[in-house]
């Protein structure tokens, strides 16, 4: 079934249509037909009509059509009757439906109208939940009240809020490291029960002079007693020391796990923005009670640990839009073993992050050994995404790819504000295998390159010949998610066979073919330079392993 033809703008009548006054046609031939019904032409009758009584004539038609040599009816024909000339008319509208059920046209229709009305009701939806939830953790000062759009300028972090930096300090606990400056410029502490009592004295004297050796007393417990339970709670943790900014906390802080080692900056605090005053652009910010019962909270600011030029990790500040702007909130919970509140992080490597209200008195210099005071940029810059950059959560970011390793942490006392906090990742090591793209924003310490196994190019060329349908920047993503072996960078850019100019066209062909025997011809030609550098074959082979490993995983080859 279909639409009714339409000749020359007027609808091809058939039998069995209609007329004015009530009357139904009749054809003449049976040899042609429109969806079953035969074709009415010029001369065809009707039944008798309703009005008059007589049986009707067809008498005008479309003389540019006909069939047998006789003008096809259309619609608004003259039928010849008993009534008066011009009141008795073919019916027969052109692109009428004329099959089973309701025209498809306006169930279309209607089927349009009610997702337009649906679609304005989810806007109406939209708009009052994005009402609901304008407000953020923090933004811009710029942004006067009433205003929670994402900065489109470059600005300096304290536009937004204070900030602290914090970098590991040795391991409060270790045994090992006595010969470490910051060990043996450490005082001995002194417990609570080693500190001496107040001397007795009789009422006469106390009244006379006062009650100050007991309070004294009574103070240095809490200090000793205070210090010792921060002690235990970091027993052989990081501390994070204070090394840039302001923190509005109290307490002692301290991380586990962080594979950086002690001395790498692995986590700088920014404090929460809280809610203004009252009736002073209070509505903009998401207060504490709020954030509780969340698990993602929006913020017009987000950080990210950017490598330097000299390889170095430095705080970088990004102006996050809605859809790009949520951060993970996360509460610290207390941990009865260590005696302090916790909270370990959800990317790999995994740190935990201890907070005690309790301050150590340990005092720690910065003549530690090997390690350096990082330079830090002051202010941090906070810039604009770009306009393609996709936001992820937890992976290294593509060139057209931000990641966030970041959280809003909910503190247990009511007087600490809630905390936003960035971790950096582990500088690489020598002989690290991982996705290439796990190594981006970590610092190569000015002297260790990822070296591709198999080759970037080679993967390119693969991807291109049996996967023609990937774009530039679906093969661009695609060829960081390749293994990538850490080695020292003169090795790199002087013995890697894939290096440069290095890596001819034939070759690249050639790799192209057998990504599996690339990756093995590829570290077989550094291996020798690996064992002068101190590798051992045991490592070297374990690398090779891990290699296939996370090539394999990832589909590159089987």
């Amino acid at each position: 079934m279909g639409y009714r033809t339409d000749n020359y703008g007027r609808g091809q009548a058939l039998e069995n249509d209609r007329t004015t006054t009530g009357a139904r046609c009749i054809a003449s031939i049976t040899d042609s037909t429109e969806f079953g019904r035969r074709i009415l032409r010029v001369g065809d009758k009707t039944t008798p009509c309703p009005r008059c009584g007589k049986r009707g004539v067809i008498v005008s038609g479309e003389p540019r059509v006909s069939f047998h040599g006789v003008p096809v009816a259309v619609h608004g024909s003259e039928v010849h009757c008993g009534c008066p000339p011009g009141s008795n008319r073919v019916i027969a509208p052109a692109g009428q439906w004329l099959g089973r059920g309701r025209d498809p046209v306006d169930v279309a229709r209607e089927e349009h109208a009610a997702k337009l009305a649906a679609k304005k009701q989810a806007e109406e939806k939209r708009r009052e939940e994005e009402r609901e939830r304008n407000r953020v953790f923090a933004k811009s000062c710029l942004r006067g009240d009433g205003c929670n759009d994402a900065g489109d300028q470059r600005e300096p972090h304290t536009n937004f809020a204070d900030m602290a930096f914090f970098q590991t300090m040795p391991a409060s606990d270790s045994a090992t490291d006595s010969d470490a400056p910051q060990h043996a410029q450490t005082a001995k502490k002194k417990k609570p029960e080693d500190i001496p009592g107040p001397k007795r004295r009789s009422a006469l004297w106390r009244w006379w002079n006062g009650n100050h050796e007991e309070l004294d007393y009574q103070a240095a417990v809490a200090v000793a007693s205070a210090a010792a339970r921060a002690q235990t709670a970091t027993a052989g943790a990081s501390l994070l020391e204070l090394i840039s900014g302001r923190v509005l906390t109290y307490g002692t802080w301290a991380v586990r796990g962080a594979v950086a080692g002690p001395g790498a900056p692995v986590a700088g605090l920014l404090v929460g923005m809280m809610p203004g005053r009252l009736n002073d652009g209070e509505q903009d910010f998401i207060d504490r009670m709020r954030l509780e019962q969340m698990n993602e909270a929006p913020s017009r600011v987000r950080y990210t640990w950017e490598n330097d030029s000299r390889g170095n990790p430095v705080p970088h500040g990004w102006h996050t839009p809605p859809g790009r702007d949520s951060v993970r909130v996360r509460k610290m919970e207390y941990d009865s073993r260590q005696q302090a509140y916790t909270f370990t992080t959800e990317e790999e490597p995994r740190i935990t992050i201890v907070w005690t209200p309790d301050r150590t008195d340990t005092k720690t210099p910065w003549n530690t050994g090997n390690q350096a005071r990082p330079v830090l940029p002051n202010p941090v810059v906070v810039d604009p995404l770009p306009d393609n950059t996709r936001i992820t959560a937890t992976t290294s970011p593509a060139p057209a790819e931000k990641s966030f390793a970041d959280y809003i942490l909910i503190l247990p006392f009511p007087d600490q504000p809630p905390m936003y906090i960035y971790l950096s990742k582990p500088p690489v090591e020598f002989l690290e295998v991982e996705l290439y793209s796990d190594f981006k924003r970590r610092s190569r310490q000015g002297k260790y390159e990822a070296d591709h196994m198999p080759s970037r190019a080679a993967v390119d060329a693969c991807l291109r010949a049996n996967y023609p349908l990937l774009d530039d920047d679906e093969i661009l993503a695609l060829t960081d998610k390749v293994a990538a072996i850490v080695i020292p960078k003169n090795m790199h850019q002087k013995i890697s066979e894939t290096y440069g100019g290095r890596n001819t066209p034939i070759q690249i062909e050639l790799d192209s073919r057998n990504l599996r025997a690339a990756a093995d011809r590829n570290l077989d030609a550094i291996k020798p330079a690996l064992k002068e550098h101190g590798a051992t074959e045991i490592q070297i082979e374990a690398a090779r392993v891990k290699m296939h490993k996370i090539n394999t995983e990832t589909g590159l080859y089987k």
